[in-house]
This record gives C-alpha cells, structure tokens and sequence, in this order.
C-alpha cells in the first residue's frame, strides 16, 4: 500500500510550531533553526495548498485549517511514539523542566517528581520558581503554582493534589498542555 501524505518533518515541524504557537520554540525543541522550521511549514503549506498559520508580530496564530489538522496529526505522532516505545523503550521522549512555586512545594511529596518512577520519563528537571516568565523564555516547559497568573495566553489546569485543600495551577503554553508529559504529570499529581 502507498500512501499519500506530505514530509514527516514538514509534519514535525507543523505540530511543534503549534504546540508551541512558535517557531522559535519549535525549532528549540527540533534542535534546528527558527528558520528552518518556518521553511519546512511552508512547504508544508505549499503542498497542501492552504495556510496552516498566520504569522503575527508576536508569535503564531493557528487557521481554522490548522486547528481542524492539528489534532490528527498530534495523533499520529502519538501513535507513532507508542509504536516506538513498544519495540525500543529506551527511546524516550522530550522531558519536561518544571518549575515549582515555594508554596507549592511544601505540599507535594518529599523529592517530587523523583519519589515516582512513573515520573522518570517525563521530568528532566525541577527548580523551585513561580517565575512565568521562564516559560516565555522557553527556560521552563511548565510551572506548578499556588495561584491562577491570568498570564496571556498561556495553558492553566488546576490540579487537586491527594490531601490538599486548595488545587494547584498546572501553567505551561497551550500546545504542551496537551502533550503526553504534561498529561502524565498532572494525572500523577491528581492521583
């Protein structure tokens, strides 16, 4: 069977750049150039013959093209990801660095995430911060936070931790919310 669909890394280049609603950070995560990652969505775009993105002053927007494709190609590439790792698990995915805002740390378990070995493969790094601004700079991938910040246009899940009376602010940028780290982090912290 042949089948009938356009370049993986045009592919690749398209979910991350949605996820992270821009280039900059996709490329970061792709470990290529911004530009490379523009130039791969626009051949992308090309071949598909409709416009996946528009492109603003301050980072990127989806069409309704690119929202309707974005969820089945996130899919595929999940299906993929799951293939992969049932034949070679040691080829684990992007780790996510986390940081965690003082309050919060005083609630989670001592030695969070590493007191969970389900928590091995999706956590790369923690550091106790409530600073948003290190998600914009793409120095964290999330924050685990006392309070809702409001900020922009960022994701915020609240997570009801086991035993605690006040939930907790999962914030990250809309595309990573959704991914399978950030999902396995916040079902561990609800559990």
């Amino acid at each position: 069977m042949t089948y009938r669909f356009p370049s993986l890394n045009g592919l690749k280049a398209f979910e991350a750049a949605a996820r992270h609603l821009s280039f900059k950070a996709a490329a970061a995560e792709l470990g290529v150039t911004a530009g490379a990652v523009s130039q791969q969505v626009k051949r992308l775009e090309m071949s598909l013959g409709i416009s996946l993105f528009r492109r603003l002053p301050h980072g990127l927007l989806l069409t309704r093209e690119g929202a309707v494709y974005l969820p089945d190609i996130s899919r595929a590439f999940d299906i993929l990801t799951d293939a992969t790792e049932a034949v070679a698990p040691a080829l684990n995915g992007r780790k996510l660095s986390i940081g965690i805002d003082p309050l919060v740390a005083e609630q989670l378990p001592k030695g969070w995430p590493r007191h969970s070995t389900e928590l091995e493969s999706y956590v790369r790094e923690t550091r106790v911060t409530d600073d948003v601004e290190l998600i914009w700079n793409n120095e964290l991938d999330a924050l685990l936070l006392a309070r809702q910040t409001r900020h922009g246009n960022l994701s915020e899940q609240a997570v009801c931790p086991t035993g605690n009376t006040y939930p907790v602010y999962f914030v990250t940028r809309p595309g990573l919310a959704e991914c399978r780290q950030s999902r396995a982090i916040i079902d561990a912290l609800s559990s």
